[in-house]
């Protein structure tokens, strides 16, 4: 951690260089510092965490004579970290400070403009953005002979273009003109600069309608720490806004209660109140700063229901004649009803048993098997999640993130992966299958999960079956599948708060095959989740005159083990009319309440109910009341 490295070349007086350490940007631990001196030790220059490129360090420097120079890089901790790796480029190569704009709309073909760095004068490059649906990235590439270096080296760019499907609009070259008035949903592109300068949209929206703003600028690699501002046209404060903060993705690190990572970058989510139509945006930088190396991108959007899904693992092998479960996780933005987790096109050989996460719930499941002749290569499956929105289907693609770097919460390197990367693998000499069918689960107990089990020559051991992560209420205890047995139980368990309806659970198997320690994956299972008792009335409305009895029947239709004894009353009947409470006796499910009319009741109708009461785990268990129509006439 305290190593300190130096490294010697030869310069000449007036050269433009750049000094460029290269750490967090290549995943790497390592917070650097750098200075060059000549190699007689004067000072020339130095950096440390330059803006715009997270914890990393560039400098730009103009060599003051013919002598050899020396570059120094260290920790700026003394500390390492992991991976403590780097990578330093020296020399007079492309590299500008700011590209602008950090983005453009798919499709179209836009200029950019390149300054500070080595560029001694400003310079432009072109680019369609050609960006397949589903992806918001665009590598810019400018050769050197654009830029009047050697034409075998290409700019240094710190970050993707961002490509979106809004309009976008860029602010006015005149620094004195009007600000730029747009309607929702639109992207805004422009630049703090000069220092201390502060830029202005004015958006007109829709009231009660909420919007999400969003500020790119130092995630794209520019220098700004950005504070947002949204005024009333009168000028008054309705909203602001400044770092974002970004929750783990993980359900074992939300209830840990992990710091989640931070980003310098503004958001927020904002309905404006009745009577506003239009908000003027006022962004700057928070401490006043700006120059060349200050773009920023400025989106806003109707908030719409939605989520986004994200792959537990990025990459995966499925065995030939056998299965990989994939475990999923989502994060609901508004949107809390099911999600159905599937493959789009799987390719010839392969087989998606789909997962289904039940509402507001965060984790699922699903599995893929290959056939025992899949002859398909490594491919990018495009896992998606799917929910039915106000305005239609909302279709998410499945992504990846992987952090290589951090210091503290924040996130100094990482990458998105669309889709999942899957190939097969050699036949494993066992294989373990579940029913297809849905297993039906009880609130207050548990329901066995069978598992064939086929054995191939080697295939003999002894495993232990576990769940993956599990929605909320649902466990699964460990369970054992003998050293030759054809056949296991599984044993999922719902408590009362587990989510009614359909959901999809993924299982593992592990321990030693033919000697060695491997872990086989289980075709998803399909769960029930359903109540312990529900209430059926033999006919649903009644008609009683005063001073007469009459009949509710029905029946108690229990589910699974649950045996208890169920008391049966009816709520909101007309005023001159009693029933009392009847209990249908453990494992009876037949039922009758006597409903008695006073004779002086009058004539009235009203929508009675029918509900049932009982325990589950000694607490009380709530049900849907079933509905009643009563009527009292002479």
């Amino acid at each position: 951690g305290n190593d300190v490295d130096f490294f010697k070349f030869t310069g000449k007086k007036g050269q433009r260089i750049v000094v460029d350490a290269q750490c967090a940007r290549i995943g790497s631990g390592v917070d650097p510092m750098i200075r060059l001196t000549t190699a007689s030790r004067g000072f020339v220059a130095s950096a440390d965490d330059t803006a715009g490129l997270l914890t990393d360090a560039r400098l730009t420097a103009v060599l003051p004579e013919d002598t050899d120079y020396v570059v120094e890089i260290s920790d700026s901790r003394y500390q390492g970290g992991g991976r403590p790796v780097y990578r330093l480029v020296i020399g007079p190569l492309p590299v500008a400070d700011e590209v602008y704009p950090l983005g453009g709309r798919r499709g179209e073909t836009v200029g950019f403009e390149l300054r500070g760095g080595t560029l001694t004068e400003l310079r432009t490059a072109s680019a369609t953005l050609n960006a397949p649906l589903g992806t918001e990235e665009y590598r810019l590439q400018v050769s050197g002979a654009a830029l009047g270096f050697d034409p075998a080296l290409e700019l240094e760019l710190t970050r993707p273009i961002e490509v979106s499907d809004l309009l976008e609009l860029r602010e006015p070259a005149d620094p004195n003109a009007p600000p730029v008035k747009a309607d929702a949903p639109v992207a805004f592109n422009g630049r703090i600069d000069p220092v201390g300068d502060e830029d202005r949209l004015i958006v007109t929206v829709t009231p009660g309608q909420a919007y999400h703003i969003q500020v790119s600028a130092a995630d794209l690699g520019s220098a700004l720490d950005g504070t947002l501002q949204v005024l009333k046209g009168d000028g008054a404060q309705l909203a602001t806004a400044d770092d974002t903060t970004t929750a783990p993705a993980s359900k074992k690190a939300q209830q840990k209660k992990a710091a989640g990572t931070i980003s310098p970058d503004p958001s927020l989510s904002f309905t404006p109140p009745a009577g506003v139509t239009e908000i003027t945006l006022v962004l700057r930088d928070l401490e006043n700063r700006g120059g060349p190396g200050f773009p920023y991108r400025l989106t806003v959007e109707p908030a719409t229901p939605s989520f986004n899904v994200a792959l537990n693992d990025g990459q995966v092998s499925i065995p030939k004649g056998g299965t990989a479960t994939l475990g999923l996780t989502v994060t609901r933005l508004g949107y809390n009803g099911p999600i159905t987790l599937s493959v789009l096109e799987p390719p010839p050989g392969l087989t998606v048993r789909p997962g289904l996460i039940p509402d507001g719930q965060t984790v699922g499941a699903l599995s893929i098997s290959a056939s025992a002749d899949a002859t398909f290569g490594p491919l990018d499956l495009k896992v998606i999640g799917t929910g039915q929105g106000p305005n239609g289907p909302i279709v998410e693609h499945a992504t990846k993130t992987t952090v290589y770097a951090q210091q503290a919460t924040l996130a100094t390197n990482s990458q998105t992966q669309a889709g999942l990367t899957a190939t097969t693998a050699l036949p494993r000499p066992l294989t373990l299958d579940t029913p297809a069918e849905p297993v039906e689960v009880v609130h207050g107990f548990g329901a066995p999960i069978p598992i064939k089990v086929e054995r191939k020559e080697g295939g003999e051991g002894k495993l232990t079956v576990a769940p993956l992560p599990l929605p909320t209420g649902l466990t699964v205890p460990n369970a054992e599948v003998a050293d030759k047995a054809a056949e296991a139980t599984a044993t999922v368990n719902a408590a009362p708060e587990a989510a009614l309806g359909a959901t999809t659970i993924g299982l593992t198997a592990k321990g030693k095959i033919g000697g060695k320690d491997q872990v086989l994956s289980i075709p998803a299972v399909a769960l029930n989740i359903v109540r312990p008792a529900d209430l059926t009335l033999t006919a649903p409305a009644i008609e009683i005159k005063p001073g007469a009895t009459v009949d509710v029947t029905g029946k108690v239709v229990r589910k699974g083990a649950f045996k208890d004894p169920v008391t049966i009353k009816l709520n909101g009947l007309p005023a001159g009319l009693k029933a009392e409470p009847v209990t249908v006796a453990p494992e009876a499910s037949d039922f009758t309440i006597k409903v008695v009319a006073d004779a002086k009741a009058a004539d009235a109708s009203a929508n009675a109910q029918a509900a049932m009461a009982f325990q589950i785990n000694k607490k009380d268990y709530v049900t849907p009341p079933t509905p009643l129509a009563v009527k009292v006439a002479k």
